[in-house]
């Protein structure tokens, strides 16, 4: 399968990061949508319509990108991943206070780079990363399995005691979608064999492991049926204490045209997360046919409150007249229904997206986004973007802390 991972590392070596999409083309794929009910869940959007729209008007539209330093309460450090003129991307620890780069992130696996946005936080500066290892047979880069690595980081701001997980040895396995628990005991990913073709009708696995004793909890992906929708997990995050897992469902339809569901993408949560069982069996928390307006719109990223009461989702509204606009949105766990608009911008004719993050606590949200040519990096603070650095985001893939 071509991974996201190895897609990323090719289009860094190309020189063109993705992400940066015209609004013709987000109507153009919704479009597409709609008769295949295909989603991608490497690169997925979200509009900001219907119940949204009416948050948005009730507490106002944020300002742009901001100049004031990050609020004295954040993280002191972030780790960054950005792309390179070739391939793998340069993954570094950068002081907040600051910008300065304090140290740079490394595999302690032969071979293996840490993987494309597959770095999660939890609480005390600690962090996991998936590597990945990738050899070149002939001219093709070849994935050949998936390890994850925990690490703390120095009052100095440098990585210490790369150590690999318990259970985190995913031999033969593609790791993505990493999320960590803020008290650290456990971490999930998504993961299916590196031999899997693209439109391999068996969707990724969710795997929670428990940091304490490498126990796994699997829950499989289930067999699509070529003509008939299934669903792709994405964009994973755990709760503080682990017990819950929530994830977007990307509809996906193998070889063919499906019927659409109606309901578009899903925000679904796995309780209690280390007990394992079908994905099917999952609970339902928030439909996009509740958020926004099926005809042009898809889910981005979601990121669930460390109690599970609420999930922090990126949404972006691109109608057919007007200016495409993107947007952070709080909605309720209980009601699958927005409750608090967090940060909006007004992107023009397009919009750049990279990431989208929190820091453990929930109260620190990282976002990568603007216009297609002037991407802004920066911190969500009182619904305005406090600029990071790099301030211009177009060269950033990943960021957390």
């Amino acid at each position: 399968m071509s991974t996201r991972e190895l897609r990323d590392l090719l289009e860094a070596a190309a020189g063109q990061p993705p992400h940066r999409i015209s609004a013709a083309a987000v109507r153009r794929r919704a479009a597409r949508r709609r008769m295949t009910g295909y989603v991608f869940a490497a690169a997925a959007a979200v509009l900001l319509a219907g119940a949204g729209i009416a948050v948005a008007s009730r507490t106002g539209i944020p300002g742009p990108a901001s100049g004031p330093r990050p609020p004295a309460g954040a993280p002191r450090y972030y780790v960054q991943q950005a792309f390179t003129p070739a391939p793998p991307a340069r993954t570094v620890v950068r002081a907040t206070a600051t910008g300065a780069v304090t140290a740079a992130v490394r595999c302690p696996w032969g071979q293996a780079q840490p993987a494309s946005g597959q770095i999660a936080a939890a609480s005390h500066q600690t962090f996991f990363m998936v590597c990945q290892r990738v050899v070149r047979n002939g001219r093709r880069l070849v994935l050949t399995g998936s390890r994850i690595y925990s690490f703390r980081l120095s009052g100095a701001g440098r990585p210490r005691g790369y150590i690999l997980v318990r259970g985190g040895a995913l031999n033969g396995l593609n790791a993505s979608g990493l999320a960590a628990a803020a008290n650290g005991t456990e971490i999930a990913v998504t993961a299916q064999p590196v031999t899997a073709a693209q439109d391999s009708p068996l969707t990724p696995s969710i795997i929670v492991i428990s940091t304490r004793t490498g126990a796994r909890a699997v829950w499989p992906g289930r067999p699509a049926v070529p003509g008939k929708m299934s669903y792709t997990p994405g964009s994973l995050s755990l709760t503080a204490d682990g017990r819950e897992l929530m994830y977007i469902a990307y509809p996906r339809c193998i070889r063919g045209r499906c019927t659409p569901t109606g309901n578009g993408q899903e925000i679904r949560a796995l309780r209690p997360a280390a007990q394992g069982g079908q994905q099917g069996s999952s609970q339902l928390v928030a439909r996009q046919a509740a958020l926004a307006r099926l005809p042009s719109s898809y889910l981005d990223g979601a990121i669930v409150s460390p109690t599970g009461a609420s999930v922090n989702v990126v949404l972006v509204n691109s109608p057919g007249q007007g200016p495409t606009s993107v947007s952070v949105v709080r909605i309720s766990a209980a009601t699958g229904r927005p409750a608090r608009l967090l940060y909006r911008v007004v992107t023009g004719n397009g919009f750049s997206f990279q990431f989208f993050s929190s820091d453990p606590s929930g109260r620190y949200l990282m976002l990568d986004t603007g216009p297609s040519s002037a991407a802004v990096n920066g911190l969500i603070y009182h619904r305005k973007l406090i600029r990071l650095t790099p301030a211009a985001g177009g060269n950033v893939s990943y960021e957390t802390w």
